[in-house]
This record gives C-alpha cells, structure tokens and sequence, in this order.
C-alpha cells in the first residue's frame, strides 16, 4: 500500500504522524505529573493500587517546581527553530528531522531514570526534548516548498497540522490511562517508543527532494518539478539571504500576524480553569470537556484546507484567497471570544462559541503558514522559524498576562476572564488586518533566481 501510494502523500502522512508524536511528548508529563505528585505511588511497576501499603510518595515538587517542569519544554522548543532552520540546510532537512526526533523519543523514554538522579537533570533533558522537536514544523515547511504544488499545499499542510489536535485526543486520554493504571512512568516509555519508531521509518522513506527520492516516479518528479520550478531544488547549494530576509517588510508582516494570533492560541490551555470558575466544574470533568474543541479543531483543518486547494485550483489569485480565508478566520475567531463572554451562565453555549473559536483558528495553516512556502519555497523553513519563534515566545506573554489579570480581579474571576479573552479578540482582527494589508502577494524578488524571473511567480498570480 506504502509503494502505491505518490511520494509526496507518503510524506504527509508521515508528518501527520510526526505531529502526533510531537504533541505526544509535549503532554505525557502532563498527564504523568498527577500521578507523579498528588497522589502515592507504588515503588515498582505494576498496575497501580491504591489502598496497599507499598505506595510511598515519588516526588515532593511545590507548585513553582511544577510549573516550571511543565514549561520547560517550551524553552528549548522557543530558541531552536532558527538553528533547526540552519542545520536543515546544512545537512539536509528530512535527516536533521529523523535524527533530532530520534534523540528526543531516546531522552523521552530515559526520563524515569533521568528524573531519579536530579530535578535539574530532568529540566535540562524536556529543555532539549523541546529543542529538537524544535526541528520538525520549521524543517517540513522547507520540505514542502520543494514537495508540493501550490494548488496542493492546502491538503499537506492540513494533513500536517491535523495531526496536533488528532494527538490531543489520542494521547491525552492514553496517558492519563496509563499513568492511573500503570504508573506515570509508561507515558513517557509509550510516546518514547512510538516517537523513536516513527523517526526510524522517517528516515527510511523520506528524503529531501524528489531527484533525490531513489523510487519516485518519473511522472510524479516531473510533475512537481513543473509545478514549483527547479530553482528550489538547488536551495542547500544557494546563498543563504539573511539579509534581505530580515529587512523584508513581508517577512516582519507574517512574522507580526502570527505573534499576535497566538495570542488567543495559547489561552485554550487555561480552558480548563476557566470551566472549573465559571460553572464550579471539578477538574476531571472540566479537563474532560477541554477535549470536545479539538473535534471541532480537527474537522476545521480538513474543511479549510480542501476549501481552499479547490477555490485555487478555480484559478483564483493563490495569494488573495489566502489573505481572505484568514481574515474570515480570524474574525470568526474574534466574534467567538466575544460570545464566550456574552454566555458565561451557559455550558452548553461556552463549549458551542469555543469550538467555532478553535474550528476557525485552523485557516492560519492554509493561509499565514502557506504564504511562507509561496513568498520564498527555497527559504520557506526559516521564514517560519521566524514566524513560530515568535508565536511560541507569545505564549510566556499571554499566560503570564492572563495571570496578572486573574489575581487583579481575584474578587470577581468572571470579570478578569472576560477582559482576557476580549484581548484575545482584538488581536486576531488585529492578526487579520496585518495580514490582508501588509501581508505577501508574489514571490519575493530575493527569493527568484538571479538570472531571472522564477517560474513560481506564476503560481502565486
């Protein structure tokens, strides 16, 4: 079935999995952490019992410590995406993904161990996990500005990012399983294991071009070959234009619009506090409907990203559809954050706005995320790595804002909710207006060749 399949959706299949995989070892110790410190714990493998005499405490973590083991990974995820950039060029992005991966699944599945010797070497150890998973969404976009037509880049990309909320749903409730009913140490031995079998195949059947695919087809080479232009396949030989990348105003655009729609991105983590104050929800159960926007999440990458391949295949200006499909996308967004704070009596109508909320978030993969690859296919993986640095750093900000927030209207929690997701609000129009005026429209002229026009100036026109 594998060999039958196009090379290039073997490869978005991969990435659906490789995404699935990085949310996996992203939230294992979240699950695993309730386990870890609130409860006791049987002192050798086995299903857990918690009535028997042999539980002992595991961890004595304060609150501070726990969060900062919970953030830790964001550290390293944060600083590494220009030198992931970098050493994709370097030595070739589909190896730097499955090397790096394959190193975070060995850290990932050590962690037990590594937790006994030292609290501060298990930092050090979720710091580098996170730097080089780092690596993955920044080096697959430069994969994709070689692999894919731009009338298909709205598919890989949905297949790609549809892997995040498929990995919630999947993994969340997986590690929760496993940690109650076996020991937190399985989460991290379950996605260690499936994070290093997944960078093993990867490495096997993924490769950094198809002219270096040893098994493509002529008809599929020759097919994307004509439908992006040979210019990006020489791209690791090619100059690298800091430069120019960095005083483009199209580059600072995206670069502006992503940081200001994380914004809103990261508040969904606090859902399940939100629950838990507005409708006196216990954890458990409001952790529980936390889940139900994902769905909503999920269908949206697949209603967006086949919406959009079909509006370009029309012919419609490539670059045009995107900024429009954003910009409903994120005012949808904006009117749900308002509604939430129009039903704060009302479950049923929370969850309903918040899946909408989430639902319509997913356009940024067929529309910002996109225009990376479509602005400069052969300089694609470090635009973004701009771009996600800078929408990863927005997160400290949000929650730390959300924070003070809460604790200046400790004595009305609704009130402080209501003016954190009003913010929210205001920054996807903000993100949406950003993108639609200033954002790209052709391929920019550094990214062409130097003796002329490149042939994927059509593509975009």
């Amino acid at each position: 079935m594998c060999c039958m399949l196009q090379k290039r959706w073997i490869l978005s299949i991969m990435a659906l999995c490789g995404a699935m995989n990085l949310i996996s070892l992203r939230i294992n110790l979240s699950s695993a952490i309730v386990e870890m410190v609130d409860v006791r714990h049987k002192t050798m493998p086995g299903k857990v019992d918690r009535n028997s005499s042999d539980f002992r405490p595991e961890f004595s973590w304060d609150p501070n410590q726990q969060g900062f083991a919970l953030g830790s990974y964001f550290y390293g995820y944060t600083v590494s995406q220009i030198i992931a950039a970098w050493c994709g060029r370097k030595f070739g992005r589909a190896r730097t993904i499955g090397i790096c991966s394959m190193v975070a699944s060995i850290l990932t599945m050590m962690t037990p161990q590594l937790l006994r010797l030292d609290f501060g070497v298990f930092i050090a150890a979720r710091i580098c996990i996170g730097a080089l998973w780092g690596s993955f969404y920044t080096l697959m976009h430069g994969l994709w500005g070689i692999w894919s037509p731009v009338h298909e880049r709205g598919k890989h990309l949905t297949i790609q990012f549809a892997g995040s909320p498929c990995g919630s749903i999947l993994f969340f409730p997986l590690c929760g399983f496993l940690s109650q009913e076996y020991g937190w140490q399985y989460p991290f031995l379950c996605t260690g294991s499936l994070g290093f079998l997944w960078s093993a195949i990867f490495l096997y059947v993924v490769f950094d071009s198809p002219k270096d695919h040893p098994t493509i087809t002529s008809e599929e080479r020759n097919f994307i070959e004509s439908s992006i232009g040979n210019e990006v396949y020489t791209d690791r030989e090619r100059t690298m234009k800091w430069l120019p990348i960095f005083k483009s105003p199209r580059v600072w655009c995206i670069t502006i619009a992503t940081l200001l729609e994380h914004t809103s991105t990261y508040l969904y983590v606090l859902l399940p506090t939100y629950l838990h104050e507005a409708f006196d929800l216990d954890v458990k159960v409001s952790s529980s409907l936390s889940f139900i926007p994902y769905l909503a999440m999920l269908m949206g990458y697949i209603t967006f990203g086949l919406l959009v391949d079909y509006i370009i295949a029309k012919g419609y200006r490539t670059s045009t559809v995107r900024k429009l499909i954003f910009l409903a996308g994120n005012l949808l967004s904006a009117i749900s954050l308002i509604m939430v704070t129009q039903v704060t009596k009302s479950l049923v109508g929370t969850l309903l706005f918040f899946c909408l909320k989430e639902a319509a978030s997913t356009v940024s993969a067929t529309g910002i995320r996109a225009s990376a690859i479509d602005m400069a296919p052969g300089f694609s993986g470090v635009i973004f790595a701009l771009c996600n640095s800078a929408g990863a750093a927005m997160g400290f900000v949000v929650l730390q804002y959300a924070g003070i927030v809460r604790q200046a209207n400790s004595d009305d929690p609704i009130k402080g909710w209501i003016a954190i997701y009003l913010t929210a609000a205001a920054s996807c129009v903000a993100s949406a207006v950003c993108f639609l005026v200033f954002g790209p429209v052709d391929v920019e002229e550094w990214a062409k060749k130097a003796t002329g026009e490149s042939e994927t100036t059509r593509l975009v026109e």
